[in-house]
């Protein structure tokens, strides 16, 4: 059966639109400091980066959204080299997307209002603590199906090049999860390779995309 070259055409593109979106999440996030604890420090940090975490979070939705087909076309393409690495990998960037929207919710309570409900300092401190919580997660989760991924791409025809960033992508993803320890700027850095790696493969899925119909 032949492959719907429109699939995999959009999945490409999607890859690469989601992998800059993210890279612009990061960069909306790179100049804020880690929250401080003290309830008037908190709150006067909150309302200093408001619109930075709101634009980070409309990014961080669509970037999301953009999985689905992404993940279509990666399914559709790795399936055929290595069945299994594929359904485990894909299965767990599928796992994200939800998590991934959770957080958006999450994330937003920090900016948006609403119906006029004030939040105190403590409800803050928890909301904040269960997005890095959950961004730890997912970054996690992200790691392994790189990695596992990865396995699948190197024998398949997306190539070796593509597998071996993506093996270095899921180590930094891995790294990053742990932002707390490493600093802002190091865990910025750490975060540049998994949306460079979407974007490698996007465009290595557009640039085959007609062989990919056979």
């Amino acid at each position: 059966m032949k492959q719907k070259p429109g699939i995999i055409k959009v999945g490409g593109i999607s890859l690469i639109i989601s992998g800059v979106l993210f890279f612009v999440q990061y960069l909306f996030l790179l100049p804020l400091p880690a929250p401080p604890s003290v309830d008037a420090e908190l709150m006067a940090w909150l309302a200093d980066w408001r619109f930075n975490i709101a634009m980070a979070d409309e990014v961080f939705f669509f970037a999301t959204l953009l999985m689905i087909p992404s993940i279509a076309a990666l399914y559709r393409i790795l399936v055929r080299a290595d069945r299994i690495k594929t359904l485990v990998g894909c299965g767990l960037l599928v796992t994200i997307i939800p998590v991934n929207i959770m957080l958006v919710i999450i994330l937003g309570r920090l900016v948006y209002p609403v119906y006029n409900i004030e939040l105190s300092p403590d409800i803050y401190k928890l909301i904040i603590s269960i997005y890095y919580g959950g961004m730890h997660c997912t970054a996690i989760i992200l790691s392994a199906a790189t990695i596992i991924l990865s396995f699948a791409i190197r024998k398949s025809v997306l190539g070796k090049p593509a597998a071996n960033f993506g093996f270095l992508a899921g180590i930094f993803d891995l790294i990053g999860a742990y932002p707390w320890l490493l600093g802002t700027a190091m865990a910025f850095v750490s975060q540049l390779f998994f949306p460079a790696w979407f974007v490698i493969l996007g465009i290595r899925i557009l640039i085959g995309a007609g062989q990919f119909e056979h």
